[in-house]
């Protein structure tokens, strides 16, 4: 028979983990759901015009009524902007680590970097289409631009917040320069160029959608616009919840390649200590 000293150890034992997931999963969709619920109740009492809102009904006709031309337009958007994405990331990356590594690179073209990064990206598109014409390799190119643009600032800033005093060791001990390079400078950025690879993947689906106004001939973007033509609210939010939903599965998996390219730095388990003190499950 168990004792009061046992009864009271059981009561204190924190949840599980599997408790605890589950916990986070019911609360991730208690505000999703109750915002559709407030939707189905304003636009059943008609609170609002269903050109500004349309209702659920008219949401799931449009969906159907587009369903033919999604699979055609979804595969032409993810193409063109994943395309244009790892274009720019690869040489963003490529850039920023030639910057990392020489100091005479970093001061002759960091610079003008620096000064293209608030260039707004879509005020470009006029010029791209003077330069590239319309199509597809425009659409690519001013993704990639926008990525690219974001690596290679956020390497500079990062580059600037690594402690110089790793360097004086390492210089101290005699390691060579190359040496530094690979085992503290490296090391030392990676996490803020994971970082900034998620804020430009977020920032490449908005800059694929501006990018299919340029003449493109099929994609969700064109979908969009041929929607609006005909005041097609209803065929609009579906095409914009469809962005969310590849946005966000893209977002996960590079959360999930992030987890184990920075496991070493003990980020996870740094987060779970700093939770429990706050309070945060």
């Amino acid at each position: 028979m168990a004792t009061t000293t046992q009864i009271s150890t059981r009561l204190r034992r924190p949840p599980s983990a599997w408790r605890r997931r589950s916990l986070r999963i019911a609360e991730a969709f208690v505000v999703p759901v109750a915002l559709i619920v407030l939707w189905v109740v304003v636009t059943s009492a008609g609170a609002v015009d269903t050109l500004f809102l349309p209702s659920p009904e008219m949401f799931w006709n449009s969906l159907v009524g587009l369903s033919p031309r999604l699979p055609s337009a979804i595969g032409m958007t993810v193409a063109l902007t994943l395309a244009g994405f790892f274009i720019g990331t690869l040489g963003g990356i490529v850039v920023g680590l030639l910057l990392a590594y020489s100091l005479r690179i970093r001061n002759l073209f960091g610079g003008v970097f620096e000064a293209l990064r608030p260039v707004p990206v879509f005020a470009l598109i006029p010029l791209f289409i003077l330069w590239f014409g319309l199509g597809t390799t425009p659409q690519i190119i001013l993704v990639a631009f926008g990525t690219f643009v974001v690596l290679v600032v956020t390497t500079l800033e990062a580059i600037r917040n690594v402690s110089p005093v790793y360097v004086k060791a390492a210089l101290n001990l005699g390691a060579s320069r190359s040496f530094i390079y690979r085992t503290v400078i490296v090391p030392s950025i990676t996490p803020h160029l994971v970082g900034a690879v998620r804020v430009s993947a977020a920032a490449s689906w908005g800059l694929g959608v501006a990018a299919e106004f340029i003449g493109a001939q099929d994609g969700l973007g064109y979908l969009m616009l041929n929607r609006q033509t005909f005041l097609d609210t209803a065929g609009i939010l579906v095409i914009v919840v469809i962005y969310s939903l590849i946005a966000f599965l893209f977002d996960t998996l590079i959360r999930i390649g992030q987890r184990r390219l920075l496991r070493w730095t003990g980020r996870n388990q740094l987060s779970s200590q700093v939770g429990s003190v706050l309070g945060v499950k």
